[in-house]
């Protein structure tokens, strides 16, 4: 049973939540990029946060703390579904500015990044990342080594994390 004090708590974390919900559903989209996936680890970011509210200053940023929480959330989903995440260094600098750039903007981010890369790049990402195919199979879907689909996927990072470095910049510089 939980005491006045912390059913306040409690409640003002949970109105934290619903503040920055698309938000946080923005930032976890960038992460799964399923849409009824990250509604899912919405909702189970939700219950942790719940779950751990007690842990939870209010003096200090909510957003980041969620989405710190949600980043969990969503990797553990996408190993349960047995699907790829983005590298980690890339996630990284999806997380790195949390407390200053509204998820948001990430998820704008990463959507713009992806369009700038060739047409068959863009395949081969979905391919990888929202079809959780491996190497092989993508090899022979696109008439390539598995060797080169490894290489131009990393690549394809690389560009990434380069493009999204960028759009920090000027996100910081303005």
């Amino acid at each position: 049973m939980r005491s006045p004090d912390e059913q306040h708590h409690l409640a003002q974390v949970q109105r934290l939540f619903l503040d920055h919900q698309s938000a946080l559903r923005a930032y976890v989209l960038s992460i799964v990029r399923d849409f009824a996936l990250a509604q899912d680890v919405v909702q189970e970011t939700f219950l942790t946060v719940t779950r751990k509210a007690g842990e939870f200053d209010l003096a200090t940023n909510f957003l980041a703390w969620a989405c710190a929480i949600a980043r969990f959330e969503a990797l553990s989903a996408l190993r349960r579904a047995n699907r790829p995440a983005l590298r980690e260094e890339t996630l990284e600098l999806l997380s790195a500015s949390e407390a200053a750039v509204a998820p948001d903007y990430r998820a704008d981010w990463l959507s713009r990044c992806l369009a700038r890369l060739t047409p068959t790049i863009q395949r081969m990402m979905r391919l990888r990342y929202e079809d959780a195919l491996k190497p092989g199979e993508i090899a022979k879907l696109l008439g390539w080594t598995p060797n080169a689909v490894c290489v131009a996927t990393s690549r394809a990072r690389t560009e990434l994390r380069r493009c999204i470095e960028t759009f920090q910049q000027h996100e910081a510089q303005s």
